[in-house]
């Protein structure tokens, strides 16, 4: 049997017509991030709302996940050389067949499709939001990237990808992500002709504001 992440769920119905599914930023879990399902939720989706855990403990932190290391090695990710890369790689990879595994699980359990989904993640989980997204080849009813980045640079080859409707917004004030990552990451769906919507929010830092969940609201009605 292909593995699955575990992690919590929510809905207000007997059978949801939709998934939205959470990736929780690094250090966190599924848990805690599935609080912000409430403050998002719209009866009319009638949405089931997934959290999953991210596949590897953060050492000395028994309640924080990580989806892949920011200190491979023991090196800090900004210094890493290619075997520390190699790790991360193969950490991401594995991660995301593990997302996509959930993902068929509960699809298949409620008789829903891909096209019937948003996978949704802040910070880290905002990053693999992404590379979810460009491994699938597979419409997903949208993306949502909430104070992440996108980790490529290289030309996207997944025609898919760019028809499925985009969601990324940043604070400007954000330390641990710095802003400039949202602009390069908005230039890059832009060069490559993605769809997508982009907001910088100004009194934002590395966090989800009112304003930030009114825009995704607003975002997740346009495109369910």
């Amino acid at each position: 049997m292909s593995e699955i992440l575990n992690g919590p769920s929510i809905s207000k119905h007997d059978k949801p017509e939709k998934i939205i599914f959470m990736l929780h930023g690094y250090g966190d879990n599924a848990a805690n991030f599935l609080h912000l399902a409430n403050p998002i939720d719209q009866d009319e989706w009638k949405a089931l709302y997934v959290a999953m855990n991210a596949p590897n403990y953060i050492t000395g932190n028994l309640m924080g996940y990580q989806w892949f290391d920011l200190y491979p090695n023991g090196i800090y990710i900004s210094e890493a050389g290619p075997k520390e890369f190699e790790k991360i790689t193969n950490e991401i990879n594995d991660a995301i067949n593990k997302i996509v595994n959930t993902m068929e699980e509960y699809c298949k359990s409620l008789n829903l499709s891909f096209a019937d989904c948003i996978l949704m993640g802040f910070s880290q989980g905002g990053m693999m939001t992404f590379e979810v997204g460009n491994f699938l080849n597979k419409q997903l009813a949208g993306l949502v990237i909430l104070s992440g980045r996108i980790m490529k640079n290289y030309p996207i080859k997944n025609k898919i990808l760019k028809q499925i409707p985009i969601f990324i917004s940043h604070g400007e004030k954000d330390e641990v992500i710095p802003v400039k990552s949202f602009y390069d990451s908005k230039g890059y769906l832009s060069t490559n002709k993605c769809n997508f919507e982009s907001h910088v929010l100004p009194l934002d830092g590395h966090n989800i504001s009112p304003e930030a969940i009114t825009l995704l609201q607003n975002f997740i009605k346009k495109i369910l």
